[in-house]
Formats: structure tokens, C-alpha cells, sequence
């Protein structure tokens, strides 16, 4: 399998919460390169020269390593085989601002534009080392021949000097600017969690989770083990209101909000990676349980199936619920699901009766009327023709300890 490299350092960059992107004309979403620094700094910055400053000033077959204004890094490259396209990876830094940087704002830009610098500066990644030097050196180097690669690290690089009008800072407007332009990111960021979850789409909401991870919320949740409980609450919340429109039925919706909302409120400590696990259950339910995909009719089948297994289930009731007639119900839900009626409902008490045997010490016969089925001999056949296995050795297999 061939493994192309600007792939895997996008992927790479990503997971260390460092975004990446293509600069090539008419550089659409340019302004977005350093979370919008410099937009909100210089609402009247010519984007267009600053990306043909960027093509025109990067090498062919150089890898730039290089230092902004603001003590914020990148590295850049023209990508082989594209045109007037050259790869943009950063912003990153690799430790506290210089007093020095801090000293040279606040001179040039004033107070506020210090204050608006060292907010932004907050959300960028954090580098200890030089490894991801080393990464972003090793998988470049596989888009070029052998040695054709030259690797040069520069601190006055002309696209990136930055001096804006200091007047700006000095109106009303600018101190109102920096908050919304921040909270409108962050908004954005938090949307695409929400959206990535609502499909189930685990490793987009991943992504979209380190995307996130930069923002700050004023302190509101940070500090005391109060506040950061109420961090999650509101998370576990937004995650429970976005699967809805999936068509996760309400009982599974409740049962993972419910457990979240336990694990919450008894914890003594809130581990960052809790908000991890979070996002990925809840991805795990939409793909387990959602029915957006099926009519009104199969829906409705399938939710009552799914709570109701102990009860007596034919297609003629279940026709009858949903005012349809049998052979109707029959072939729509063959249609819709590829499996029939008969054998979702026996592959459902087989599932609900593994949980049973695994969790419960109830004799088979009991395990199989609780589940609806009243013949055990019945029972054991369904369940070897779905799992495989008797009913007894699969407990013997899977009972825990």
C-alpha cells in the first residue's frame, strides 16, 4: 500500500492540534492561517499579497522553518507536483512568550493589542522538543528525491513581519473586535464536535476535539473541582441533544447521559480525557442505534422491538401498531434492513440474553423466558444459528469474573 506522506502529515499535525493547509490562488480562508491574529489585529490586511508574498518567497524543493512577529512558528514547503501551491504547517510554539516579544508588542501595538496577542497566543500548541521538527523533515523528505530536499530555518521571513496600524487598537471597536472574533471560533469549533458526533463520524470528532482544545472559556471551568464538573454537564449535554436528530431512540439516549451524569457527579477528580471517552461513546450509540436511515414505520418497529424483547412480538401486532397491513410491514422491512421481521426480533432477545448470561447467574430456561421465548430447546437452536455457540458455553466463555 503506498502511503503518501502529505496525508500523514496532515493527520500527524492534527493530532497535535496544529493546522495545516494549501496556499495556492485565489487563497480563500488564508485569513484563517493563524486562528485570525492578524485578521482581528488588521481588518484591512491585504490577504492576496500576503499569499503571493508566500508563494513567491518559498523555495522550490526547500523545506522553511520559520518564526513570526509574534514568536509563533510554521514550516512551509511548495508541494511537488502542484502549481503555485505551497503548504502552510503551524502555528505552533515552544514554550511562554519572550518578555522581550511581550516588550515589543506592547510598544508597538500598545496594551491592548498585547492583550489581544497573549490571547491568542494561549490557544497555540505548546512544542517541548524539536520532534516534530524531525517528523515534518523525515515526511517531506519522501515527497522529493534523495537529497534533493535543502531544509533552511529562518527568523526574518518577509510574508510573515507584521506590523499593524496601532491607531485601530485605540477605537471602541477594537476592544470588542478580539472577544467576538474569539468566541466566533469558538462556536465554529464546538459546532463541528456536535455535527461530527451526530453522525457517529468517530475520528472527526476526534479531530474536531483538538481543533477545540485551545480555547479557553474565560475561567469559567477551570480552578475548583465545581467548576470543572460543570464543565462536563454542559458537554454531556450538548453530546445528548446532538444524537437526537439521529434517531437514537430516547430510552439509549437517557441510559448514556444517565451514566455520564453518575460518573460526573460522584467523581472526585474530572480527568481531561473523560471529555474523550464522552465523544466516542456517544459516537459508538449513533452508530449502534441510530434508525435515521428507515422509514417512520421501520423505525417504530425496531424501537419497540428493542424494548419490548420479553414480550410476545408477531408481525401481525406490530402491522397493527403502525396501521399498516402484515405482508406490507413484511416486505418493507426486508427492503430497508435486508433481514426480516422473524429473524431481527430473534437476532434481538439472542443479543439482550448474551448480556444476561454474561451479567446474571438465571438458568438458561429462565434467561430464555426473559427474553420472550418460552421453548428452550427453541431458544438454544436461534442462539447457536446467531452467536454460534449454546447458550451454555457461551456463558462458560464470557461470564465475568
Amino acid at each position: 500500500m503506498r502511503v503518501d506522506p502529505l496525508q500523514v502529515l496532515t493527520k500527524l499535525a492534527a493530532a497535535q492540534n496544529i493546522p495545516t493547509r494549501r496556499v495556492t490562488p485565489p487563497f480563500e480562508g488564508l485569513d484563517e492561517f493563524d486562528y485570525g491574529l492578524r485578521r482581528s489585529l488588521d481588518p484591512q490586511f491585504d490577504w492576496q499579497e500576503f499569499g503571493q508574498l508566500l508563494l513567491d518567497n518559498t523555495p522550490e524543493q526547500t523545506l522553511l522553518f520559520v518564526e513570526g512577529t509574534f514568536e509563533l512558528h510554521f514550516a512551509l514547503f511548495r508541494i511537488p507536483d502542484e502549481e503555485n501551491t505551497v503548504f502552510l504547517v503551524g502555528p505552533w510554539t515552544f514554550g511562554q512568550r519572550s518578555e522581550k516579544s511581550r516588550k515589543w508588542v506592547k510598544r508597538h501595538l500598545g496594551v491592548a493589542g498585547e492583550s489581544a496577542v497573549q490571547e491568542y497566543y494561549n490557544g497555540v500548541k505548546v512544542l517541548g522538543a524539536n520532534d516534530f521538527y524531525s517528523t515534518i523533515r523525515v515526511l517531506v523528505g519522501m515527497m522529493f528525491h534523495e537529497d534533493e530536499l535543502k531544509v533552511k530555518q529562518m527568523k526574518e521571513f518577509l510574508p510573515f513581519q507584521f506590523l499593524p496600524d496601532i491607531r485601530y487598537f485605540n477605537e471602541p471597536k477594537f476592544q470588542k473586535d478580539i472577544p467576538i472574533s474569539m468566541l466566533e471560533q469558538r462556536y465554529e469549533s464546538e459546532n463541528r464536535i456536535l455535527e461530527a458526533v451526530s453522525r457517529g463520524d468517530e475520528e472527526a470528532a476526534v479531530e474536531a476535539m483538538h481543533q477545540h482544545s485551545r480555547f479557553t472559556y474565560g475561567g469559567r471551568f477551570e480552578g475548583s473541582l465545581y467548576q470543572q464538573k460543570n464543565r462536563m454537564i454542559v458537554f454531556n449535554t450538548l453530546l445528548r441533544k446532538a444524537i437526537e436528530p439521529s434517531k437514537v431512540h430516547p430510552y439509549y439516549i437517557d441510559a448514556i447521559s444517565s451514566k455520564y451524569a453518575r460518573i460526573i457527579e460522584e467523581a472526585d477528580e474530572v480527568p481531561e480525557e473523560l471529555m474523550w471517552q464522552m465523544v466516542r461513546d456517544y459516537c459508538a450509540y449513533v452508530r449502534r442505534y441510530s434508525l435515521k436511515e428507515y422509514s417512520p414505520a421501520v423505525q417504530k418497529v425496531m424501537n419497540y422491538v428493542n424494548l419490548n424483547v420479553a414480550e410476545p412480538l408477531t408481525l401481525k401486532s406490530l402491522a397493527a401498531m403502525c396501521f399498516i397491513s402484515p405482508s406490507y410491514l413484511s416486505a418493507l422491512f426486508k427492503q430497508e434492513t435486508g433481514t426480516t421481521l422473524i429473524d431481527y426480533i430473534n437476532t434481538q432477545r439472542v443479543n439482550r440474553a448474551a448480556q444476561l448470561l454474561e451479567h446474571s447467574s438465571h438458568a438458561i430456561a429462565a434467561v430464555a423466558e426473559e427474553v420472550g421465548i418460552l421453548d428452550v430447546n427453541y431458544f438454544t437452536k436461534i442462539f447457536k444459528k446467531t452467536l454460534g455457540v449454546t447458550p451454555t458455553r457461551y456463558r462458560r466463555e464470557h461470564k465475568e469474573k
